[in-house]
């Protein structure tokens, strides 16, 4: 009985470590300025988190339809996570210069926001509520290029969650590139 409890303690532990509410803040550096980017949800409704890549072809096929709904859905924050180990930053700024994202794009360091929020793929997105809480993650549509897409994911959770609904979908299956890490994950993988 004493194992038991301690299991369950421990694995109390464990779900309480990756609770939500530890998600936040994001934070690291700004791709462009390397100022402490940390994610602020005050006064929104949540946070859309994409994981982008500079040399992705899925990802960058989804470019137009992540700009468009930065733009329709205002009561959002958006915030890019640029993680791949093999870009540097020399390699993928210009690129991300050239897609002119409305909003701003962190450099995860040692893909720690990759690790905390378990993406693996680009484009991969979260939904955080403003409470924290992951509402929805998977791709942003059904296929690696959007313009083939039938189902677009984001878009249909950005709906729900603007009309007071609880998203339908709270997962969609994640399409696209390997998000690569460095040694340290490599190892520990």
């Amino acid at each position: 009985m004493r194992k038991f409890v301690i299991l369950f303690y421990t694995v109390l532990q464990a779900t309480m470590a990756f609770s939500a509410t530890n998600l936040l803040p994001l934070k690291g550096p700004d791709l462009f300025s390397n100022k402490i980017i940390e994610t602020n949800l005050s006064q929104k409704k949540g946070l859309v988190v994409l994981f982008l890549s500079a040399k992705c072809p899925c990802s960058n096929s989804h470019i137009t339809e992540i700009k468009n709904l930065a733009g329709e859905y205002k009561d959002f924050s958006f915030i890019a996570i640029h993680s791949n180990a093999d870009e540097s930053v020399e390699f993928s700024k210009p690129y991300f210069e050239k897609m002119a994202l409305p909003f701003p794009v962190i450099q995860d360091q040692n893909t720690e926001i990759a690790d905390r929020l378990q993406a693996f793929k680009t484009p991969h997105a979260f939904i955080l509520s403003d409470k924290g809480d992951i509402v929805y993650q998977g791709g942003v549509s059904n296929s690696k290029d959007c313009s083939k897409a039938d189902q677009l994911y984001l878009r249909e959770a950005l709906t729900d969650l603007q009309a007071g609904q609880k998203v339908r979908k709270p997962e969609g299956r994640t399409l696209g590139c390997s998000i690569a890490r460095g040694e340290k994950n490599e190892k520990s993988n």
